[in-house]
């Protein structure tokens, strides 16, 4: 796993930026910020930092080169169709699907439900389909 925190770190010094901004801002808590040592914040935390960084999430995790920045929008309402759309247009079933990513197939239920896969999900969902995590995400 990314350390998060670096990578947060180096695009704010890029950008001339400290983290006390990030927390002055408001963008998220100095407390929560450091929680993130070991794991990846939650899919909204994720694109408030994005949104508030001007970088897409490719750039972020250092996926891409090219910071192809679009805002994002909050609510991810469309993401479940969106995955969905990918296993259909790639010709598998979303059982073979959930195996090829030993998913449980109730986590298909959640997100259908309005609940966001975690932003390590979205990670492999991305590299199953070996397409950039952008065009999973809505933007504004």
């Amino acid at each position: 796993m990314l350390d998060f925190i670096n990578l947060v770190k180096e695009i704010l010094e890029d950008k001339g930026l400290t983290t006390k901004n990030l927390f002055d801002d408001g963008v998220i808590s100095e407390n929560t910020f450091y929680k993130y040592k070991h794991r990846y914040p939650n899919l909204a935390t994720l694109l408030k930092i994005a949104n508030y960084l001007c970088v897409s999430v490719d750039y972020l995790f250092g996926l891409s080169d090219e910071n192809k920045f679009k805002p994002y929008s909050l609510k991810q309402k469309n993401l479940y169709s969106t995955i969905v759309s990918l296993i259909e247009n790639a010709g598998l079933s979303q059982r073979q699907f959930s195996k090829d990513l030993n998913y449980s197939r109730v986590n298909l239920l959640r997100w259908k439900k309005g609940t966001s896969p975690n932003v390590q999900s979205l990670i492999e969902i991305a590299k199953y389909f070996n397409i950039p995590i952008d065009d999973l995400l809505e933007k504004e």
